[in-house]
């Protein structure tokens, strides 16, 4: 896969792994929720024998011990490592069917993926060498639609989707990739670490690989545009183009990356000022700065949710009852097990009245929401519905270009957009900087450790930071009036 993703990146993974980067906090967490997944999918298999290995020892050992629990009479087995020559794979499950056997493959996605196929038709090319003729190919992966009622069943919360005629078709294509991919690992020299060349939606993060490979690319490499992605690039490439200065005809560029080329060539800040005198008159006071936090997890925690909904835990709500009033403030943070959201829409409840615009950033996100507890809890419903018809989304100035800055790199997100628009105010002194981290922290210290000795200080850091984007909402709102 590694080598689907970039013939290079296999090369370093075997050459230069120092180069690769450590796993973060965030993807562990990811990988973390797959694991735990694993064990639902596991249950739709009676009699399952599960393998694995727990050291270099017992890596080198599965391949025969796989063998003895199938001559044994196994029916399923789980994490058995199968080989041929060069190539192996560990497979998820491989259960027997008829003459021959089932390969299905655990993920932790909502859907069987074109990615999923290329892994799976791998597992099979090496299970039929090593002797296991494969009859279907499965992906075991998440039923979003799975609404948790006491303890999580999983025959509800695990979907199996046949990838059999998918796999098929690219076993030709699998045979030619290993022999490639085998080529490249054997190679003193690394393959072309080109970014155009990245797949499988890999683009951005090789290109933080790519970075650190020498020489790196130049500063004015079309790479470096942002919202570029391995597609567009070769477009470009294609046309001859390798540095943003000769780029024409934008045209084939998607719409962010032709704000910031706009912006680019102009060099300066543009401002329709009639449409955003516009804007601007459709809110009324008084004006409500809201933002939702949100927790979202492959195993739903509570009755009534499913499997990866984001489930508010927290708000920050800035207020100001007419124009040139005092800005003031409320918040919640939910810090218990129980479920966030009756308690969270008590409160917001009392501090929001039921008149003025609620200012949000990318309102679908905040609507979406507001949606979901309206009908997880229909006693709420009135006040939802009503709150988002008054939800204006200050984030359209940015988005319909009626504001542009170069600054803003083509993004419209609040994160691009109020460093450039306000320098002195930033979220660079927070400890928690962005949504995701802010997720993961919350679930792990109010779900997974709540015994945690940084339980505390990680509260003060989510108050801080969801407190920080409305006010950094109040501050926008105060210079656009000022323009």
């Amino acid at each position: 896969m590694l080598f689907l993703r970039h013939p290079a990146w296999l090369w370093l993974k075997k050459h230069a792994k120092h180069l690769l980067p450590p796993v973060d906090p965030a993807l562990q967490a990811r990988f973390d929720e797959g694991h735990a997944f694993e064990p639902y999918a596991e249950m739709l298999f009676p009699n399952l024998v599960r393998l694995g290995f727990s050291n270099f020892a017992g890596y080198q050992s599965l391949p025969s011990l796989t063998l003895e629990k199938w001559r044994s009479g196994a029916s399923a087995v789980a994490q058995g490592r199968y080989a041929d020559g060069s190539i192996t794979c560990i497979s998820d499950i491989v259960s027997r069917s008829g003459d021959g056997y089932v390969l299905t493959e655990i993920k932790s996605s909502t859907s069987a993926k074109p990615e999923h196929t290329f892994d799976v038709a791998f597992q099979r090319v090496v299970l039929e060498a090593a002797g296991f003729p494969v009859t279907r190919c499965d992906v075991a992966h998440v039923n979003r639609d799975y609404l948790k009622a006491g303890e999580i069943d999983s025959q509800k919360l695990v979907t199996i989707t046949d990838i059999t005629e998918d796999v098929v078709d690219q076993i030709d294509n699998t045979r030619a990739w290993i022999e490639q991919a085998l080529r490249v690992v054997a190679s003193d020299t690394m393959p072309d670490p080109a970014p155009e060349r990245a797949r499988l939606k890999s683009y951005d993060e090789w290109l933080e690989i790519r970075d650190k490979l020498d020489p790196p690319l130049s500063q004015d490499s079309i790479h470096r545009l942002p919202f570029i992605n391995a597609e567009k690039a070769t477009l470009l490439i294609k046309a001859g183009i390798i540095t943003i200065d000769a780029i024409e005809d934008p045209s084939v560029l998607g719409k962010s990356t032709r704000r910031y080329l706009s912006a680019r060539t102009l060099g300066t800040r543009t401002v329709e000022k009639n449409a955003l005198d516009r804007f601007l008159g459709e809110i009324a006071y008084p004006v409500y700065y809201l933002d939702y936090e949100t927790s979202q997890g492959l195993l739903p925690p509570w009755d009534g949710t499913r499997p990866y909904q984001q489930v508010p835990f927290q708000y920050s709500l800035h207020f100001q009852l007419e124009p040139g009033g005092e800005v003031e403030h409320r918040e919640y943070l939910h810090r218990d097990e129980s479920n966030p959201m009756p308690a969270l829409l008590e409160r917001l409840r009392e501090d929001v009245s039921d008149l003025g615009s609620v200012l949000v950033w990318y309102e679908p996100f905040e609507k979406s929401r507001n949606n979901e507890m309206a009908d997880a809890f229909p006693e709420h419903a009135t006040f939802l519905n009503n709150l988002n018809a008054r939800v204006v989304d200050l984030m359209k100035p940015f988005s319909d270009e009626i504001i542009n800055d170069p600054a803003f790199k083509g993004s419209a997100s609040i994160k691009a957009v109020l460093p450039a628009l306000l320098p002195e105010l930033s979220y660079d002194d927070l400890d928690i900087q962005e949504g995701s981290s802010a997720s993961r922290l919350w679930k792990d210290v109010t779900l997974t450790n709540p015994a945690a000795p940084d339980r505390a200080k990680v509260y003060a850091d989510l108050v801080a930071y969801c407190t920080r984007d409305t006010w950094a909402m109040v501050a926008i709102h105060k210079a656009l009036q000022a323009i």
